[in-house]
């Protein structure tokens, strides 16, 4: 491996380890799933002026991280595929290494991104996210869920923002077989 590659990598690393620090240490509002709460507000009342939110630098990360070039879903070949209600009609899953090769047991870093597109293919609707962060919902498999629109802001519901401990995320994938809250594990 390249040593560039490697200083990619131990960044990579780093980001999704300090977000995992960043969940552990949520206050009690945000452990009891408090609709609207951004991480800025659950580090203290607002964090800190001026810095973008989590979900903002997780965003950038994911760009800087190029997910589009990340492993597909098992059982999928990188294409579009079916989709249904809430998601697009056609959708595209993308896997990050920690996710895609610990596919029985996801480990603390692992990444779920969901491309949700339009009828027509073409159209971008929306991209939802599932990463694992040991202790931040440990309920509910420790999932933070957060729904992005194309241009990277996050997705509202009404007054709600589409990010955190997301009821409807959580109660659609507990369906999931395994009780590990993924459907893209049933596909394997």
């Amino acid at each position: 491996m390249s040593h560039r590659r490697v200083s990619v990598v131990r960044m990579c690393l780093a980001f999704v380890a300090g977000c995992g620090v960043l969940f552990l240490s949520t206050s009690a509002q945000a452990q009891s799933g408090a609709r609207g709460s951004s991480v800025q507000q659950v580090q203290g009342g607002g964090g800190q002026q001026g810095r973008p939110s989590f979900e903002a630098r997780f965003w950038n990360y994911l760009q800087s991280a190029k997910y589009q070039n990340w492993a597909p879903a098992p059982g999928q070949d990188g294409n579009l595929y079916a989709g249904k209600s809430p998601h697009g009609a056609f959708l595209k899953v993308y896997l990050n290494r920690k996710a895609i090769t610990n596919m029985d047991g996801m480990p603390n870093g692992a990444i779920v991104v969901k491309e949700n597109y339009a009828p027509d293919k073409k159209m971008l609707g929306a991209v939802t996210v599932m990463y694992r962060s040991t202790g931040y919902d440990a309920e509910h498999g420790d999932w933070y869920w957060v729904k992005y629109n194309p241009d990277g802001t996050v997705a509202m519901k009404g007054d709600m923002r589409l990010a955190g401990k997301l009821n409807a995320c959580i109660n659609c994938h507990a369906g999931a077989d395994g009780d590990d809250y993924l459907f893209v594990n049933d596909a394997k």
